[in-house]
């Protein structure tokens, strides 16, 4: 199966479901800290495109 690098905030219960989940299907994950990582610009243009910025954020997050 795939290799997953995998951004999660570190004790967000619904990012170790979903980790789980992929585990399950076979998948390596390689779990990283989302809060601890220094973005820079390119990277994130890599993972959003061509979006918009405000389709980058989940409004129903905190």
């Amino acid at each position: 199966m795939a290799r997953i690098v995998f951004f999660e905030k570190p004790g967000c219960v619904n990012n170790a479901r979903q980790k789980a989940l992929l585990k399950a299907a076979g998948h390596t994950v390689n779990a990283r800290d989302l809060l601890a990582h220094h973005w820079k610009a390119a990277e994130l243009r890599a993972f959003f495109g061509d979006r918009p910025v405000v389709e980058w954020f989940n409004p129903s997050a905190p």
